[in-house]
């Protein structure tokens, strides 16, 4: 027998299937995202035993921080409809910045952590003032010159010696299985989600990314959002880089592009819901995206797929969370429409 909930609306009852909340809460990517990491896990876990013991749980926590926080960055300039991707080489230059007198003069960890954000800042203005200024479209503005900078300023060298305070940051846990450094990233995900959803300049990012004219004729100072969003998203590759110099110790001319962070940031954002044409998603998601990558990738590797594949998998996960959003939306659509129908 199936049971129905009354719901008062114009004076009148309508019956609603039980399982409709239980619908509306399975299109939620963060949902989904949780559900199909556990379905990896349980997969891989049955075909190898060694994939849940709190070693390798700690290192794929770890291993996807470093995209979650350039995630972070990257969810802020998309859901203003941009793209940025000059984070790999923002986040080398400060890799290299804070690695050499970190390995030369035992650079305080604190220091350390003001002046990437520093460096990120400053690095994120320049790509703010060319968006928002020069009117230069994201994709070109944001292919900028700081590869070249990251290679002079590292001169050939590599940094290889990091002081064991940044390595006990970067491959610690706070408990079993939960290395300090997700932790970081988790914090600075709450407090940007936070900024989104409690501010008025946060809210405006929303507006810009879902109708830029419409969000000028209502008085929101356009092309200072999209200066933020850059600003914002430079700041967190800069303490991105801090991260990954913590985790892997070491850090050179290529660190960032040679693993084409900027496109794992992507995947990550655009996994975790947010979608290209801005203005909508979050960055829980985003990590949550993040996360998701590393126990896939991982997943791939106890399958003994080779490392050639990984991009490929990459694509297709992006592929399909962009058809997924679009599904959503026309399913979202058809509601709309349809509780318009019944409510006439």
């Amino acid at each position: 027998m199936t049971v129905a909930l009354p719901v008062r609306r114009g004076g009148g009852e309508r019956a609603v299937a039980p399982w409709a909340s239980l619908g509306r809460w399975l299109r939620l990517r963060e949902i989904q995202l949780v559900l199909a990491m556990a379905v990896v896990v349980a997969v891989s876990t049955a075909l190898h035993p060694d994939f849940l013991t709190p070693g390798n749980i700690s290192f794929m926590l770890a291993d996807s921080a470093v995209t979650a926080i350039l995630a972070t960055g990257q969810t802020l300039v998309v859901l203003a409809k941009g793209i940025d991707l000059s984070v790999a080489p923002i986040l080398g230059i400060a890799a290299v910045e804070v690695g050499f007198p970190a390995q030369s003069h035992n650079l305080n960890l604190a220091v350390a952590f003001v002046l990437v954000m520093g460096i990120g800042t400053v690095l994120g203005v320049g790509n703010g003032l060319l968006v928002s200024l020069a009117r230069i479209p994201p994709i070109i503005a944001t292919l900028s010159v700081y590869g070249g900078v990251q290679f002079l300023l590292a001169n050939g060298q590599e940094v290889v010696n990091i002081p064991n305070v940044y390595d006990t940051l970067g491959n610690a846990d706070v408990v079993s299985g939960v290395p300090w450094v997700l932790v970081i990233a988790g914090g600075i995900a709450v407090l940007v989600a936070l900024f989104l959803r409690q501010t008025n300049l946060g809210r405006s990012i929303y507006a810009v990314g879902n109708n830029a004219a419409a969000a000028h004729r209502a008085g929101i100072a356009v092309r200072r959002v999209l200066f933020t969003t850059y600003v914002l998203s430079g700041l967190l590759a800069g303490i991105a880089g801090l991260i990954y110099l913590c985790h892997t110790g070491s850090a050179d001319s290529t660190t960032g592009t040679d693993t084409n962070v900027e496109l794992t940031s992507i995947a990550a954002t655009l996994i975790g819901g947010t979608t290209l044409t801005g203005g909508r998603g979050g960055v829980i998601g985003s990590v949550l995206g993040a996360v998701f990558l590393s126990v896939a990738l991982t997943a791939m590797v106890f399958a003994r797929i080779p490392a050639i594949w990984e991009p490929a998998g990459v694509g297709g996960l992006i592929l399909l969370a962009m058809v997924t959003d679009r599904h959503s939306g026309t399913l979202s659509t058809r509601a709309r429409r349809h509780a318009g129908e019944a409510a006439r």
